[in-house]
């Protein structure tokens, strides 16, 4: 069965006070970066690994908060390459996203994981990341894109959710559009993700820009705050304590709705193996790619390329799959099989072009916080 702290890596700011973390966030990356921009950079680029179990010492990870990577993965990456990994962890997505940039003349590490499609164009712009030159696997290259610096790592549909049981207590139809989000039958129930921090609170939001248009979007948004919608700091705060379905050990959550993934019905399967107490709605998913990569100015560029390449092959892959919920971009590696009967692509994800996300991102989180603040 799979964890329960999954990425999504997601993670960042509730209403009220949390809807002021991603300014104060903000604003501290920026004193560190002032802080240390007096360091000498040095350019790098990440070429091939070092050969196999030569390398010496230690690779530093900045990665989301739930980044899941077993010891017995870990242990793998040390035996095939030389290096020790240490893991710094950095908040959701988008939180690790500023403090990328914000640091990128004295990174917190060599490389990065946890940006996603949504996000790491804004790296790149600052030239916070390195070229990633060496040898990848035909789908994990297939998968790549046209930016050198970015190596996707797994794949997922961020959707909303919902609790099975609660709504067959209830006697209520559980939701099935966006609309029904905004409904007065479902006022109250659903809990999303703040687009300032996290990465599926920040995909969320793009699939209701998606859906509703550019033009009513933000209309739709104020339905949401009207019917009673809860906006988190994470995923992991959303699962953990506000999902009725989700990790809560002392059973004081209280919304059977939640922004999560396709893939998540998986982790609620029974022992028989042939249920699960969490629902889907594959018209509300967006695609969404992880990535990983070498960060400019890394202290150990070779020990950070040999630690992109590791994440794309099968060891790490696995073991992403069976403990991050998500899909891997190795096509060598298949569902386990909770996730490929409970939790398997929807098959119905939309997403923006990246480059217009890319343009209008900050715009449109801008618009969004003035709505739910």
């Amino acid at each position: 069965m799979f964890k329960t702290n999954r990425t999504r890596q997601d993670y960042g700011c509730k209403r009220g006070t949390h809807l002021m973390k991603g300014a104060v966030l903000l604003a501290g990356a920026l004193a560190l970066a002032a802080c240390t921009s007096s360091i000498p950079a040095k350019h790098n680029a990440a070429t091939e690994p070092t050969a196999a179990g030569t390398g010496q010492g230690e690779v530093t990870l900045v990665a989301y908060d739930s980044f899941p990577l077993s010891e017995e993965t870990i242990a793998a990456f040390k035996k095939k390459t030389g290096y020790d990994l240490k893991v710094v962890k950095s908040g959701d997505g988008v939180e690790l996203t500023n403090k990328i940039i914000f640091t990128k003349d004295a990174p917190l590490g060599d490389a990065v994981f946890g940006m996603d499609n949504n996000t790491a164009q804004a790296a790149v712009k600052a030239g916070a990341l390195a070229d990633f030159t060496g040898q990848l696997a035909p789908s994990v290259t297939k998968a790549r894109g046209a930016e050198k610096q970015l190596v996707p790592i797994d794949q997922g549909e961020v959707c909303v959710n919902y609790d099975i049981k609660y709504f067959q207590d209830k006697g209520l139809k559980p939701p099935a559009t966006f609309d029904d989000l905004a409904a007065p039958a479902y006022q109250n129930l659903t809990v999303v993700q703040s687009p300032q921090t996290s990465t599926p609170g920040l995909a969320f939001m793009l699939a209701t820009i998606k859906a509703k248009g550019e033009n009513s979007w933000q209309n739709y948004w104020k339905a949401l705050k009207a019917n009673g919608v809860k906006v988190t700091d994470s995923w992991d705060t959303a699962f953990n304590a506000d999902f009725t379905a989700g990790g809560n050990k002392n059973k004081s959550a209280a919304y059977p709705i939640m922004v999560s993934y396709a893939s998540s019905p998986a982790w609620a399967v029974n022992e028989a193996g042939d249920a699960t107490t969490i629902g889907n709605v594959p018209d509300t998913c967006y695609r969404q790619v992880e990535y990983a990569a070498v960060l400019q100015n890394a202290k150990n560029p070779e020990g950070a390329a040999a630690l992109v390449k590791f994440l794309t092959e099968e060891t790490a892959q696995k073991d992403l799959v069976e403990n991050n919920y998500m899909y891997p971009v190795l096509d060598s590696v298949s569902l386990p099989e909770p996730l490929a009967k409970f939790g398997a692509p929807s098959g119905k994800a939309v997403s923006l072009d990246d480059k217009q996300v890319s343009e209008k991102r900050e715009a449109w989180v801008r618009a969004w916080t003035e709505i739910m603040s």
